[in-house]
């Protein structure tokens, strides 16, 4: 039961997707439709035209008068068409007929470049709406993926992410000009052949039938596997664009343990895997058009042979022999769009169902109801456990950070420390416990108001693809060029900005990579403090300098912490030395919080990593 409610279930998420993100250009989809249905009705003109055109041609006079006209309640069929059409036009008599079929040859001619065209502006249409559809599309999915928690990043592959924005949303929203100018208009135009084929002759119409059953046998057949496929091809399209990515991001890695040879074995494995899915899915897909095509060719023959025994018994006049195959090639031709359109729709409904996945996925941590503009006493960590999908890291964690204050979190690697920092950030929720500022549980709280209170310095040095002064800029807005300058001579950043030719324009590179890692580093910093933080996190900020630019940025920080609240994970002795209070953190608990001097005393745990990290320093500063 669940297999057969997966393609209904598929079916509303894309009526679900195409509704919301085409309403807002209601008034061209509306044009759309008007223009769909408008080249439809000139496409059944054309049958009409052709049997006036034959009735002239084969003898019969262009007067005639209906046996039973329409109007009056009789049938319309490929019998009387041609005389339906001198009626409605109001033409009693044709006197040189040739020139009436030139007038009509004329005519058709005319509906033929006028449906041509309405078909091109439908088209543009079209496609004017889907990629505005598409583009809106792309902005929500970013905006709820950027909405997601940390945890559902941190399981992710960026490049399959990049994929699902790029390769799903496209297919996804190309099914517009499917539905509209196939799926909306096909059925029409095959009811109105249809009532003139079974209006001229019922045994006929079996020889148009029979091939409609056949294609919808060949739809039902390829309909499972082709979706299938499609979901398969956009995975396996998202994990060769998940290898691309990470093997030109980690391009220094890769030529430093000179790895080309590995990596690009491990691309040619997700490639060969692309190929035969691609391979499949073109089979399964493509399979179909010969197919269809016999069985087109097949209602071809039989409606021939059909009509042209009907012809012989004398049930059928040679004008009418003529149109029904005409009408009849038309309605198959209708018939293998709509077939056609209907198994590339299954690519499509792959693409959405993936979409609305993601959509329905919801963020671990939900932002609360209260905003918060200042901090103002203090931030609370309060028996504070967390762990990373079982994997426990913090269990207990109990201390507090008074506004003002410079602490500093110490421990071996791995012991807790940028989880607390993640904590305090609330890029998650501990699973016990409570974080609270001033009062306030942090759960209470809008995440992008609170956050917006930090600045943060992570140990590695993320720039974006963009010129120094946008980076510095990054997320704030009505900052002046002398807000960016100030934050980074703060950062000792500045003087080497201005060496270079193009100074705060300066482009940086894919994450920072013409820019050497001690000055990634500082940008990063002023980036940080450009906001004036009221609560500033540094996490191992000054490990990626050298030791000039060590002795420069912690100048810096010193300089910033001033006055500021301060977290800092800690790496150099001086902030560890005049820190206000520091949390010794060991495998997840806090093992002791005091003073420098005190901790040294009583703490085995710091007083080992004041020996091992500290001790050269202080030997050097005693000199």
């Amino acid at each position: 039961m669940g297999a057969s409610l997966k393609p209904a279930s598929d079916l509303r998420q894309f009526v679900w997707l195409l509704r919301n993100y085409t309403a807002p250009y209601w008034w061209a989809v509306s044009l759309l439709l008007i223009t769909s249905y408008l080249a439809a009705a000139f496409a059944a003109l054309f049958p009409v035209l052709m049997a006036a055109i034959l009735d002239l041609a084969l003898g019969k006079a262009g007067a005639g008068a209906l046996d039973t006209a329409p109007g009056a309640g009789g049938a319309l069929s490929l019998h009387n068409l041609g005389a339906a059409f001198f009626q409605w036009v109001g033409v009693q008599a044709v006197g040189d007929r040739f020139r009436m079929i030139v007038v009509l040859c004329g005519v058709y001619v005319a509906a033929g470049f006028l449906k041509g065209w309405i078909d091109f502006g439908a088209y543009l249409l079209a496609l004017w709406v889907r990629v505005r559809a598409n583009a809106a599309l792309q902005c929500d999915l970013l905006r709820h993926l950027l909405g997601l928690s940390m945890g559902f990043f941190s399981r992710q592959r960026t490049g399959e992410l990049v994929s699902r924005l790029g390769n799903d949303t496209n297919a996804a929203t190309i099914g517009l000009e499917t539905i509209v100018c196939t799926v909306l208009t096909a059925p029409l135009l095959l009811a109105f052949y249809g009532y003139l084929l079974v209006g001229t002759s019922p045994v006929l119409v079996l020889a148009a039938f029979a091939p409609a059953i056949m294609h919808y046998g060949v739809s039902r057949l390829v309909r499972g596997p082709i979706r299938r496929l499609a979901t398969g091809q956009f995975s396996a399209l998202a994990d060769l664009a998940a290898r691309f990515q990470e093997s030109i991001l980690s391009i220094r890695v890769v030529k430093s343990f000179g790895a080309e040879a590995f990596e690009l074995s491990r691309l040619r494995h997700a490639v060969h895997s692309v190929v035969g899915i691609n391979l499949r899915f073109a089979l399964y897909k493509h399979l179909e058009d010969p197919v269809r095509l016999t069985i087109s060719y097949l209602g071809e023959a039989t409606l021939i042979a059909l009509a042209a025994y009907e012809l012989l018994r004398g049930n059928l006049a040679v004008p009418a022999f003529f149109l029904f195959l005409y009408v009849g090639r038309s309605a198959l031709a209708q018939l293998s769009l709509l077939s056609g359109a209907y198994t590339s729709l299954q690519a499509t409904l792959a693409a959405s169902s993936r979409i609305t996945d993601l959509l329905r996925l919801e963020p671990l941590v939900k932002d609360g109801s209260r905003s918060i503009s200042e901090f103002r006493d203090r931030l609370v960590l309060s028996d504070v456990t967390f762990d990373y999908g079982g994997e426990r890291v913090l269990t207990g964690v109990s201390f507090e950070i008074l506004r003002g204050e410079v602490v500093a979190l110490v421990g071996p690697s791995g012991s807790g420390k940028s989880t607390v920092a993640d904590l305090i950030l609330r890029l998650y929720d501990p699973v016990a416990g409570k974080v609270s500022i001033d009062g306030q549980d942090l759960k209470m709280l809008q995440g992008a108001p609170y956050r917006g209170l930090f600045g943060v310095v992570s140990q590695e040095a993320l720039l974006f693809n963009a010129s120094i002064r946008e980076n510095i800029a990054y997320g704030r807005n009505g900052v002046t060029d002398a807000d960016i300058v100030r934050a980074a001579k703060i950062a000792n950043v500045h003087d080497q900005i201005m060496d270079f030719p193009d100074g705060y324009d300066t482009m940086v590179g894919d994450r920072g990579a013409r820019l050497s890692g001690g000055q990634r580093q500082r940008v990063a910093i002023a980036r940080a403090i450009l906001g004036r933080p009221q609560v500033l996190i540094l996490d191992e900020a000054t490990s990626s300098l050298d030791s000039e630019s060590e002795r420069l940025v912690q100048q810096a920080i010193e300089r910033v912490i001033q006055g500021t609240t301060s977290i800092v994970i800690a790496h150099r002795l001086s902030t560890v030395l005049n820190a206000d209070k520091i949390v010794v953190i060991n495998r997840g608990v806090v093992e002791a919080i005091g003073r420098h001097a005190e901790l040294l005393a009583t703490n085995e745990t710091y007083s080992r990593l004041y020996r091992l990290q500290f001790a050269e320093v202080e030997a050097l500063g005693n000199l």
